[in-house]
C-alpha cells in the first residue's frame, strides 16, 4: 500500500555500485522448527555493516535487538525467548550475500531472518525457496520472489510506476515546470522515470530530465543553469543524500533557491542537524509515522514513542533511522505471528499467520494487507509527506485523523490526483 518512490536512493544506488552475483543456490530442506527449543527460539539477520554505504543498512540490527530486547525483558512471547543469534555482515556482496542466507539457513540452523538491510538482497531467492520467514527492509525487487519474504512496508515493488505523490506534491505547491535529474544507474534512473511518468499522467509539465549524472554528484551547476534557463520551479531528486545536498548548493548559487526540492533520499535526523541551511525546505515521502510524532505526540502515536523509547534505552548512540525502525518493525511483525500461532511453533504456520493479516500496522505503518501485498499494491496507497523545516522534520498535508495521506490505487482516470479519507485503521486514526 506504500509507494516505492520513497525508497533510500542510498540504498538503491549501493545496490548498483556493487557486482552482479550469481543467484542460483541448491534447496536445502532443513525442517519446518529448526531454531527451536523449549525455551528459545534462535534467528538471525543479514545487513551490510561494511561496504559503500554502511550506514544505509547497518542500523537494522540495532532496531531488531531492541524490540527483541524488549520483549524478552517481559518474559519473550508463549513461554519462549527470541535470541538474534546471527547477525551477518554481506559486506555489499552479492555473492556474499547469497552465502550468508545459507549459512544462516544450514549452518546456523536458525528458525527465521528478522532483519534484513542490504543493497542486493540476491539471498531472497533461497530463503524463499526454502520457506524461511524473512523479514526486512524492503528495497530490493528479491522481496516479491515469494510468500515468505515480508517486508516491513509490504513486498511489493514497482520502481516505474510509484504511486501519485509526486504529481499531488507539485499540484500542492503549484509547480508549473518540473526538473529531473538522477544518476546513470538502473536503481536510480528507475526511480525518476517513475516520477516522469507520475507526472505525464497528470499533465504536470516536465520541463527538464537529466538521468546520466556519473555519481557521486559533484557539480551540477550545468543542470542547474539549464534548469533555469527553462523556467523550472519544481525539482525532483532521484539523487542520494550526499548528491541532494550538491543540488540544493547548487540551485541556491544560481538564484533558484525557492525551487521546490522533492528528494527520494535524505529523510535522516543526524543529516538535517548537520546540514540544515541546505536541507532547508526540501520534502521528502516516508512510508511510516514520522520520527517526531513520537515526540509531539505520544498519545497519538505510542508505537513510534515506544520505538524511540527503547532504542534509546538499548542504544543511547543511535539516532532514529529508516533501517532501524525496518529493524523494529521487522522484529514487531515476526513477534505478531508468533504470538498468533501459540506453542506450536514451525515455519509453515508462522507464514500462514502472517499472511492472513489484512490489516497489519505494527501501530507505525499504513495497513498492509498480506493476501495481496506480496505480488501488487493494495486499493489505498497511503504515506506521510514531510518538510525540511530548520533543523527538524515537520509532516504536511495528511488529514484531521492521521498523519498519513492517502490515494486510490491505481488512480481513476482524473486531471488532477485524488485523494481518499485513509482506512479506520491506520495509525493515529
Amino acid at each position: 500500500m506504500r509507494s516505492r518512490s520513497a525508497l533510500s536512493v542510498a540504498a538503491l544506488l549501493a545496490a548498483s555500485l556493487t557486482a552482479c552475483g550469481n543467484a542460483t543456490t541448491a534447496i536445502s530442506n532443513g525442517g519446518g522448527s529448526n531454531g527451536v527449543s523449549e525455551h528459545r527460539i534462535v534467528v538471525g539477520a543479514i545487513a551490510s555493516v561494511t561496504g559503500p554505504l554502511p550506514q544505509a543498512f547497518a542500523p537494522v540490527f540495532d532496531g531488531v535487538r531492541a524490540y527483541l530486547d524488549m520483549v524478552n525483558a517481559s518474559g519473550g512471547i508463549n513461554g519462549r525467548t527470541i535470541d538474534l543469534a546471527h547477525a551477518l555482515d554481506d559486506g555489499s556482496d552479492p555473492s556474499q550475500d547469497v552465502q550468508q542466507a545459507r549459512t544462516l539457513v544450514e549452518s546456523d540452523h536458525v528458525f527465521a531472518v528478522v532483519g534484513v538491510a542490504t543493497p542486493s538482497f540476491i539471498g531472497g531467492s533461497f530463503l524463499a525457496d526454502n520457506d524461511v520467514p524473512t523479514f526486512g527492509y524492503d528495497v530490493n525487487p528479491q522481496w516479491t520472489d515469494g510468500p515468505s519474504l515480508f517486508g516491513y512496508e509490504g513486498s511489493f515493488i514497482d520502481f516505474e510506476h510509484p504511486g501519485p505523490e509526486p504529481a499531488y506534491l507539485a499540484e500542492r505547491v503549484g509547480a508549473k515546470r518540473v526538473g529531473i535529474v538522477a544518476y546513470n544507474l538502473t536503481a536510480s534512473s528507475q526511480g525518476c522515470v517513475g516520477i516522469a511518468n507520475d507526472m505525464a499522467k497528470f499533465h504536470v509539465p516536465v520541463a527538464f530530465e537529466d538521468l546520466s549524472i556519473t555519481p557521486p554528484a559533484i557539480d551540477l551547476s550545468a543542470d542547474v543553469n539549464r534548469m533555469r534557463a527553462d523556467g523550472v520551479d519544481f525539482v525532483a531528486s532521484c539523487l542520494d543524500l550526499n548528491g541532494n545536498l550538491v543540488l540544493s548548493r547548487a540551485l541556491r548559487s544560481a538564484g533558484m533557491g525557492s525551487a521546490t526540492q522533492y528528494w527520494l533520499d535524505g529523510y535522516d535526523e543526524a543529516a538535517i542537524a548537520s546540514s540544515a541551511s541546505l536541507m532547508d525546505g526540501a520534502y521528502f515521502l516516508i512510508g511510516h509515522v514520522p520520527f517526531a510524532s513520537g515526540q509531539q505526540q505520544p498519545t497519538a502515536y505510542p508505537e513510534m514513542a515506544l520505538y524511540l523509547k527503547e532504542l534509546h534505552k538499548y542504544f543511547p548512540a543511535d539516532e532514529p533511522s529508516e533501517p532501524s525502525i525496518a529493524g523494529w518493525i521487522s522484529a514487531e511483525m515476526f513477534s505478531t505471528g508468533l504470538k498468533m500461532i501459540g506453542r506450536d511453533v514451525t515455519r509453515a504456520g508462522l507464514v500462514a499467520a502472517i499472511n492472513s493479516l489484512q490489516d497489519y500496522t505494527g501501530g507505525l505503518v499504513a495497513p498492509i494487507d498480506w493476501k495481496v501485498e506480496h505480488t501488487a499494491n493494495g486499493p489505498v496507497d497511503c504515506n506521510v509527506f514531510v518538510r525540511a523545516e530548520g533543523s527538524r522534520f515537520v509532516v504536511v498535508f495528511g488529514s484531521s485523523r492521521t498523519v498519513f495521506t492517502c490515494f486510490r490505487y491505481p488512480q481513476p482516470s482524473s486531471p488532477q490526483v485524488v485523494v481518499v479519507p485513509p482506512p479506520r485503521s491506520i495509525p493515529g486514526g
